[in-house]
């Protein structure tokens, strides 16, 4: 495992980088959104929703779970985050694959 005290201000830069721009934070960020938005809906439109739907509150019961789906995508994302090594390896394998098709060689 990599030591982060070892690691260089551009190195902890990319990490921090790649971990705030990870897909499990963004999906959360839209499952929440729009969880939010559906079970407003569904509070507003209380009487409305069961005519149309067979006695069953859907937007709000979809809003609900939407919330809970993002929740889970960011718990996910905190409880395992990206390690910082394979961030670094991946950016190094990326400069020598660059760097071989230029047709140099990195030390």
């Amino acid at each position: 495992m990599r030591d982060t005290t070892t690691m260089t201000e551009e190195q902890k830069a990319l990490v921090r980088s790649t971990r705030r721009l990870d897909l499990r934070r963004i999906l959360g960020g839209l499952f929440v959104l729009y969880g939010v938005i559906t079970t407003i809906v569904g509070i507003v439109h209380w009487n409305t929703d069961p005519e149309k739907t067979g006695g069953i509150h859907i937007n709000l019961w979809v809003g609900l779970s939407m919330l809970v789906g993002g929740l889970l995508f960011f718990l996910w994302d905190r409880l395992n985050p990206v390690p910082a090594e394979d961030i670094i390896g991946q950016a190094e394998a990326e400069e020598h694959q660059k760097a071989a098709g230029e047709g140099r060689e990195l030390a």
